[in-house]
């Protein structure tokens, strides 16, 4: 009787060992608790605004997730609450010419005159650590297409002073500033698509009202264009980034021919 019942132990304690070692089994119950509650409370610190702290790439699994990535669309990033941080005037200007490349690219290098074309400007981190990019917002970003002639004269706006603000019209005051951060991986990019029409343009007194004090003295179309080669300046709202005169990171450029 003590062979057999022997016999019986062994048998059992080997089905048991074969039963334990299947892969498909689902983790124990309170191996799947925890991970559950890491998860809520990494959507609760992004749901509150916590700032990230990016230690290699960052992990693209909250709703920060707008901010932070390898392709990032500024349209929609710069306006998201959550991706805003805490103003602060003194803030650091940062050295990131080695890393940070600003390009302008346009669908068409040469239009019609009193065409469009699409602009798009991008920011590539050439660099192998996450880069963090500050951009002023009032209360959204102010991206802005200017033409200049081979003189370097604006060309896209009307000569002469603006006329003054119609009689009726009540005092625009500006909106508070702040600012909206992003962070781009590792050979990612932001990008941010505007747009340009050849036209030459006038005072809109009539558009005055409603107008943002940010946007200047309202305008509109008067008529394209004359045929010629002019340079496009994109002023943008990035902020606190080292950089020369000429403003390549801020104030990125590109020639455009208009003709028939």
């Amino acid at each position: 009787m003590n062979r057999v019942a022997t016999a019986v132990l062994l048998s059992s304690g080997i089905v048991a060992m074969f039963g334990c070692g299947g892969s498909n089994e689902a983790p124990p119950a309170s191996s799947a608790g925890a991970t559950s509650e890491s998860s809520s409370a990494i959507a609760q610190l992004a749901d509150a605004g916590a700032p990230a702290a990016p230690q290699g790439e960052p992990e693209v699994t909250t709703t920060r997730a707008v901010c932070t990535g390898r392709d990032i669309d500024l349209d929609t990033a710069l306006i998201q609450k959550v991706c805003e941080i805490e103003t602060d005037k003194d803030a650091k200007y940062q050295e990131v010419a080695k890393v940070l490349e600003v390009k302008v690219n346009l669908g068409s290098k040469k239009i019609t005159p009193g065409s469009h074309v699409d602009v798009v400007v991008t920011y590539t981190n050439k660099g192998q650590l996450p880069l963090a990019l500050d951009f002023m917002i009032d209360p959204v970003p102010r991206f802005t297409v200017e033409a200049y002639d081979a003189k370097g004269k604006r060309v896209d706006v009307p000569k002469g002073d603006p006329p003054p603000p119609p009689k009726d019209a009540t005092e625009r005051l500006p909106s508070p500033q702040s600012t909206a951060r992003v962070i781009i991986s590792p050979f990612g990019i932001a990008r941010v698509k505007l747009g340009w029409d050849a036209v030459r343009t006038k005072w809109a007194p009539e558009k005055y009202k409603g107008t943002p004090v940010e946007v200047g003295y309202p305008r509109k179309p008067a008529g394209p264009l004359p045929a010629g080669k002019y340079q496009l300046r994109i002023a943008t709202p990035l902020v606190h980034v080292m950089e020369g005169t000429d403003h390549e990171l801020s104030g990125p450029k590109v020639d455009i021919e208009v003709g028939k």
